[in-house]
């Protein structure tokens, strides 16, 4: 269980990632992942008030109670009528519910890449090899799709490891296209019905990019809007690491399935269910949630004496918070 905490920010421990907020006369102790801890010190400025999504449940940390933070809402400074807002969950989510409910209509792609041979080989590059594209429109009704193999050039017979690991056949490689025509291909879907490009990380749009730079072909990632479906889950749920694709379809479709096949339609067939559950949660419609991973517990220490102004029950004070947080383990 979560709950919602806020209050003025009262002090910052770098060494150990721990901010404390003055409530009332109370003092309390919350503690962040390393990510987000980086993410957010910048903001954490003399007189800021915090708005948090913490657990329910608090952690010992050297004899201190504290909370682990799930998530940062708001992070804000009075400024006379006009505050200073740095941060503000509620206005990044608004932003990818309007992004997410465009009535463009949608190009879902997933890439398969060449792997590089068992043996190291300092020349070896990277090289499309197989497309996966699924194109709805704004209602979510396939207009078409599409598993393209695409020959590579610089390295034209791919590995025993890509093999193995992408279960793809030199003979399915040998009748693919060459990747000028796919571009084209792909070219003419994006003026034809100027699509969102739905893909999940950045991956596939650095890969594409690179790909037209060495053919010395237009860059089509310049021409089209390309969505990281990855980037808005990180940025909508405040997450620090990034999610599996399977990870998220697991999720959203309540399947645990099979061993992923790693082929570029199935991943992009995932992205597009992917696409339509994070939708549903964006409109109000799910109440799935992703959050980020408690960190592992502080290596166990001895802990050091303590001294409160106040009877234990009473909690940490701003007399005593200093004291206290001076006696807690560095970070491991």
């Amino acid at each position: 269980m979560s709950q919602t905490v806020f209050g003025r920010l009262h002090a910052v421990y770098e060494e150990v990632r721990v901010v404390t907020l003055k409530r009332g006369t109370r003092i309390e102790f919350y503690y962040m992942g390393k990510g987000m801890f980086a993410s957010f010190l910048q903001y954490l400025g003399e007189g800021v008030f915090v708005w948090m999504t913490v657990a329910d449940v608090p952690r010992k940390l050297r004899g201190v109670e504290a909370r682990f933070v799930e998530k940062v809402d708001k992070i804000m400074l009075p400024h006379g009528a006009t505050p200073r807002v740095f941060f503000d969950a509620n206005l990044i989510r608004s932003g990818i519910r309007t992004l997410i409910n465009s009535r463009k209509p949608k190009l879902f792609v997933d890439f398969e890449m060449s792997m590089p041979p068992f043996k190291y080989n300092p020349d070896f590059l990277s090289e499309l090899i197989q497309c996966g594209m699924i194109l709805c429109d704004d209602a979510g009704n396939i207009i078409e799709q599409h598993s393209t193999f695409i020959k590579p050039f610089m390295f034209p017979e791919i590995t025993d490891r890509t093999r193995k690991f992408l279960k793809i056949t030199q003979s399915a490689i040998n009748n693919g296209v060459e990747f000028p025509e796919f571009h084209d291909q792909l070219d003419q879907i994006v003026t034809l019905f100027r699509p969102m490009i739905v893909v999940w990380g950045q991956n596939d749009i650095i890969e594409l990019r690179k790909a037209a730079l060495y053919h010395r072909l237009p860059d089509i990632t310049k021409k089209a809007q390309f969505v990281d479906l990855l980037k808005l889950h990180k940025n909508y749920f405040g997450l620090k690491n990034d999610v599996g694709l399977f990870n998220a379809y697991k999720v959203y479709a309540d399947v645990d399935p099979e061993k992923q096949a790693h082929d570029a339609l199935e991943d992009a067939t995932v992205t597009r269910i992917v696409f339509d559950g994070f939708k549903k949660v964006c409109n109000g419609d799910s109440d799935i949630c992703f959050k980020n991973p408690e960190p592992a517990p502080v290596k166990p220490v001895e802990p050091a004496p303590v001294k409160t102004a106040e009877p234990a029950s009473a909690g940490p004070t701003e007399a005593t918070a200093p004291v206290v947080a001076a006696a807690m383990p560095t970070a491991s």
